[in-house]
């Protein structure tokens, strides 16, 4: 099991700088004012506190490293979680802290009527924030075969803010790609060399509040290019796997570079990628590309992602004319995805209908006499209770998934009457191949890390918490739903702790789970 991250010292948080002042004061002489200011502080350390991020316990303790690489001709950058060996460690929460994050976050994901009167370093504290990971750990020794989740973040989101979901699946032997996006939808999409590309904010002009033709049309052009985005990553990992396992037949050849940074992992072919690692020594960077590379199982990758990265993950898996068992993705987790941002070209296959109307469509869609590609694939859709409350995108997840429990797992076909073999049946729900949730009590922002790194109070305010839940607890009811879904699918074979309570060699109930509830159809057509 991992530990309770410690806090990096952090002694410069604008919360203790009264506290500073005041001791200055008393010293000096001046008591009525040092000990006005100590209080302050005192009372800015009680109401934002230093957040804490951590995963539910798993077998294996946790490793991190930021990366970048090029993969035909693009960069891709972001941040992987994966089983280490045991360690008592930590790492900080935010990479790259000196790029200034945290001070593009307040001007470009806090609510627009507080903006404009929130000082930049406001959020600053977040620099200090610690999870429990090593950088550059050695990858566990018992961890033979790692399956592969790709997460994609929603708007104004980055690398850092699903990381307790990716912490909880790393630590149960799951190889986490958490992708930053550099197409202008991340609050700031960083590179080791120091560079960064800020967020996109001309899109608004197109008229976001009561959302125009032409700015959905925008935010669909931009899924494509997530889409192609998370596709890279998928081939730069299928590279370093084809490397690490090629380098017994050409050992003399040299695979590894070093640079001053860190490394760069060179393949056989001319269209192979380099890879970087942030403060990483080249030694080690060689040793963890290639022990990740010989541990890989490609054929066990899931895509997945929070709203707008949710949308990302869905087109994602539509994109093939055909997904062929065994060939990624294998599974698509999508966590009130923005559905409506599906681009128009794929949004039948996705089991969607009519856009622009955020899947309240009355009637309710019709059956289609093929079932939708997406149908084919496990999926698992986590929806908060805050949008399950608005109704959004309710209809279509809830005809997708009743095609989905139509087709027959033995032929793979759909009958009009959803009439299958009783063993095909029966094989289907025990396997509980695609499930739709609700996780009471959840905004929309619990569904990631933002509620974890808010105040409990404020959080309330902004409805990323419901009914006086605690975002610890909304966060641990995300995690355990997606690991317990993901270890029904069999792509998480190696459980952790928590997890091996719940399993003993059958589905798990998910709608078990404290905090859990089955999804509610709106119309008569989808019962499921």
């Amino acid at each position: 099991s991992h530990p309770t991250p410690a806090s990096h010292p952090c002694f410069m948080r604008w919360q203790l700088l009264p506290a500073y002042a005041g001791s200055v004061a008393l010293v000096i002489g001046l008591w009525s004012v040092g000990v006005a200011l100590i209080l302050l502080a005192i009372a800015l350390l009680i109401t934002a506190p230093l957040p804490v991020i951590r995963g539910l316990l798993g077998k294996y303790s946790v490793g991190v490293v930021d990366f970048e690489a090029e993969v035909d001709g693009a960069k891709v950058i972001g941040r992987w979680l994966y089983p280490s060996q045991p360690h008592q460690s930590s790492a900080l929460y935010v990479a790259l802290p000196r790029a200034g994050l945290t001070a593009a976050f307040v001007g470009t994901a806090t609510p627009p009527a507080l903006r404009r009167f929130l000082p930049r370093w406001v959020l600053s504290h977040w620099n200090c924030v610690a999870i429990p990971a090593k950088r550059g750990a050695a990858l566990a020794k018992s961890c033979e075969s790692m399956p592969v989740v790709l997460f994609s973040h929603g708007l104004t989101g980055t690398r850092e803010v699903s990381q307790s979901l990716g912490l909880t699946l790393a630590a149960a032997g799951a190889l986490v790609v958490l992708v930053e996006h550099t197409d202008g939808s991340s609050t700031l999409a960083r590179s080791l060399d120091g560079s960064s590309l800020p967020f996109d904010h001309s899109l608004y002009d197109l008229g976001e509040d009561l959302p125009t033709k032409e700015y959905v049309a925008a935010r669909r052009e931009q899924t494509e290019r997530r889409a192609a985005e998370l596709r890279r990553h998928l081939t730069l990992l299928r590279r370093i796997h084809g490397v690490a396992h090629s380098r017994a037949e050409t050992y003399e050849e040299s695979l590894f570079t070093a640079e001053a940074r860190g490394a760069h992992f060179v393949g056989a072919s001319p269209s192979s990628s380099s890879v970087r690692l942030d403060g990483i020594p080249a030694a080690d960077t060689a040793s963890l590309l290639t022990a990740l590379g010989e541990r890989l199982d490609l054929s066990r990758s899931v895509v997945a992602g929070h709203s707008f990265g949710g949308a990302s993950a869905l087109t994602f898996a539509c994109e093939e004319e055909e997904l062929p068992v065994g060939k990624p993705p294998i599974a698509v987790v999508a966590l009130d995805p923005m559905v409506d941002w599906v681009p128009e070209r794929v949004m039948a296959r996705a089991g969607y209908g009519e856009h622009g109307s955020y899947g309240l469509q009355q009637p309710p869609l019709q059956r289609y006499e093929k079932t939708p590609p997406l149908a084919e694939v496990p999926l698992l859709l986590v929806w908060s209770e805050e949008w399950q409350r608005l109704g959004y995108f309710r209809q279509w997840s809830a005809n997708l998934l009743e095609r989905a429990g139509r087709v027959d797992p033995d032929s793979g076909s759909v009958s009009p009457t959803g009439k299958v073999s009783p063993a095909g049946r029966a094989q289907w729900l025990k396997r509980d191949r695609s499930h739709a949730c609700v996780v009471v009590g959840s905004g929309h922002q619990a569904l990631c890390d933002v509620a974890l790194l808010l105040p409990g109070r404020l959080n309330a305010l902004l409805k990323n918490s419901l009914g006086g839940a605690r975002s610890s607890e909304l966060a641990s009811r995300v995690n355990a739903v997606v690991l317990g879904w993901l270890r029904n699918q069999g792509l998480l074979l190696e459980g952790g702790e928590t997890a091996s309570t719940w399993y003993r060699g059958e589905s798990l109930p998910l709608t078990r789970l404290p905090g859990i509830m089955r999804h509610r159809s709106a119309g008569t057509d989808a019962r499921y």
